[in-house]
């Protein structure tokens, strides 16, 4: 059953950037094209640049079309989704924007005849959330337009929340002075991919996977997010940022914590959220000496990619020539709890890599059997492997062992394969159409916690220090469209092991 969503305001801060083009818009676009959301309701763009009602709408009509490509666009869907955007111009560090926010957002209220719940959505670069949120609360937008609807009043934050473990808890010290934390809904969209959310049914649905989910029968576990791209325009945002703060300490734990928890006590936000944290709060730091053993960071240089040459890191668009923002990371990492002791993880992300992919290899232990012994199955390439493919083909294989046919007895490793195309015939919903409509019906279950950044943060912030104590890095060091720097093949070599993608 679809949730029945009432008329409300959206009010958009950095409506002109990259997430609401690739993003939101579309998001919106397909929600009411499923008839998710009522004919009625109200987005506002904020932003710097300047455009009128219309012209806003002209240009979210040219994003809309350009990721719905693959697709038709119905303009009888585009017309009612018009009808309903807004711009209202202005720097975030003014009051001049908000108090004409007060305005528009009260006319909305007197066209319902109520108070219209509002979502304040921050797709802001982090600098500037503290002033959005500080201009929030003196103009008393924060606070609804009365009659005691702040408590319908939510804002949606993107990551990076914050840039160490300090500026993340004055962030969240601002937050609490502003709202409750009912009505904060920090966002990392990979809480809320299909197949992230899958895990928790493939494990605690299956029983007999969850008995062999632990130190007694897995090796190690690997957790690869690949971009085949670079940074595109957005390189004022990554710069000083990087693929640590970017992807490691939000999508990474993200998808570490939902393979490494254990099983809720039931299907409640709360209960989820927190063995989500439980098990971050287990993460064993990685402390300043070690980080240069343990931690590879990497930055791309000019290469071919799809055929075609590409730029270097340090080429792009707003990037220093001399920049040392990292484009990658590789990691080996421990979980101090009874059921992970001993296990490594191995954890990397990279921008410009060979291919695009996102996926968890569990690699299990080879098997101690006596009768197969005369086969010497003591390479990690014949042992037992679970991929979880995030993306691309989304889906869940296992490798095995069968026997090859033929007169004599012979080993072969096969694959059983699950794929959500072929098993459910039907395309994936986007995370960012799931975040939306949770956080319109006030379902908190597929956001970050305040608790699990503070961890995330702790362990990130260690891994910067550690940079910090250690001599320039020698970047670039990866061509673009390689597999990354030799220094990551080196981290899991030294334990005998190879990455599995």
């Amino acid at each position: 059953m679809q949730p029945m969503i009432s008329t409300f305001v959206m009010v958009i801060f950095g409506a002109t950037g990259d997430l609401t083009a690739r993003k939101l818009m579309p998001a919106l676009y397909s929600l009411l094209e499923q008839g998710i959301l009522p004919d009625r309701f109200f987005v506002v763009g904020v932003a710097r640049r300047e455009f009128t009602h219309e012209s806003f709408r002209e240009l979210m009509k040219e994003t809309v079309i350009k990721e719905l490509r693959s697709k038709n666009l119905e303009l009888r869907i585009w017309e009612k989704l018009k009808k309903n955007l807004y711009y209202q111009q202005g720097f975030f560090e003014d009051k001049e924007p908000y108090e004409k926010l007060v305005d528009l957002l009260s006319s909305f209220d007197k066209e319902i005849a109520a108070c219209i719940t509002r979502f304040f959505y921050l797709a802001t670069p982090p600098q500037n959330y503290s002033q959005i949120l500080k201009h929030l609360s003196s103009s008393k937008l924060s606070e609804g337009c009365g009659q005691g609807s702040s408590k319908w009043t939510r804002v949606l934050i993107e990551k990076p929340f914050g840039k160490d473990q300090e500026t993340a808890r004055l962030l969240e010290e601002q937050l609490a002075r502003t709202f409750e934390d009912r009505q904060i809904y920090r966002i990392d969209h990979y809480l809320a991919k299909e197949t992230i959310q899958n895990i928790l049914a493939f494990r605690f649905a299956n029983r007999f996977v969850e008995d062999i989910w632990n130190n007694k029968h897995i090796d190690n576990v690997q957790i690869t997010l690949f971009e085949a791209g670079g940074i595109g325009n957005r390189g004022k945002f990554y710069e000083g940022v990087g693929a640590l703060r970017d992807a490691v300490q939000n999508h990474l734990m993200a998808m570490l914590s939902y393979t490494t928890m254990e099983e809720p006590a039931s299907f409640t936000a709360s209960d989820i959220r927190g063995e989500r944290v439980k098990v971050l709060s287990k993460l064993r730091c990685i402390e300043k000496e070690e980080v240069k053993n343990l931690v590879v960071r990497g930055q791309y240089g000019a290469g071919m990619v799809g055929g075609r040459q590409v730029a270097g890191y340090r080429e792009e668009k707003d990037v220093a020539f001399d920049s040392l923002t990292e484009t990658y990371v590789a990691l080996k990492l421990f979980i101090d709890n009874d059921c992970w002791s001993g296990v490594p993880f191995y954890l990397r992300t990279g921008k410009r890599m060979s291919k695009s992919a996102v996926q968890i290899d569990v690699q299990f232990k080879n098997p101690q059997s006596k009768l197969y012994r005369e086969f010497k199955l003591t390479s990690d390439e014949h042992a037992n492997v679970l991929t979880i493919r995030v993306q691309p083909k989304e889906g869940i294989s296992l490798k095995f062992f069968a026997k090859a046919p033929g007169l004599t007895y012979n080993l072969s490793p096969v694959n059983m394969d699950f794929s959500y195309l072929t098993s459910f015939k039907r395309d994936i919903t986007d995370s960012y159409e799931k975040l939306l409509i949770d956080a319109m019906v006030g379902d908190q279950t597929l956001f970050a916690t305040s608790a699990g950044f503070g961890h995330t943060w702790e362990f990130v912030t260690k891994i910067l220090k550690g940079w910090e104590k250690q001599p320039p890095p020698k970047f670039p060091n990866y061509e673009a469209g390689s597999a990354g720097p030799k220094e990551a093949d080196e981290l899991i070599e030294r334990d005998g092991r190879r990455w599995l993608l």
